[in-house]
């Protein structure tokens, strides 16, 4: 599309809407992932999955923003839900959840929270933020 007239001070509007942007998924994402570890209902032995929540912010195709809370004291579960944030498919910009660990879906698949429903609730204060 073509537009004529003065532009100017359209980039740093465009640039401001992306940050406020971020700073909103941002903000979901990391209430979210600490949301999780707070309600998680499994039992928990190796505290891997509390430690293995994460998001990441993907504007472009590309990853711009990306987290895992975690105590510190688990880069095993932090190091899987890198991986698995940086290199999943994402067809669409947005925020997106994770948890890495190699038995979180199996544990999900048995009826405990892990974060699947904390997804629902991004989504539901996105479109309350944004």
């Amino acid at each position: 599309m073509e537009f004529k007239g003065d532009t100017k001070g359209l980039d740093a509007l465009i640039k401001k809407i992306d940050e406020r942007s971020d700073a909103v998924l941002t903000e979901v994402g990391r209430e979210a992932c600490r949301l999780a570890q707070q309600d998680g209902n499994y039992q928990n032995i190796t505290y891997n999955l509390r430690n293995g929540n994460g998001y990441c912010i993907v504007r472009d195709g590309e990853v711009v923003k990306m987290e895992v809370i975690s105590d510190g004291l688990h880069p095993e579960a932090v190091q899987r839900t890198e991986n698995l944030l940086l290199y999943s498919n994402k067809p669409e910009d947005g925020l997106y959840l994770a948890n890495g660990v190699d038995y979180a879906s199996f544990v999900e698949s048995r009826g405990y929270e892990v974060l699947m429903s904390k997804k629902l609730y991004a989504a539901r204060q996105i479109k309350k933020k944004l």
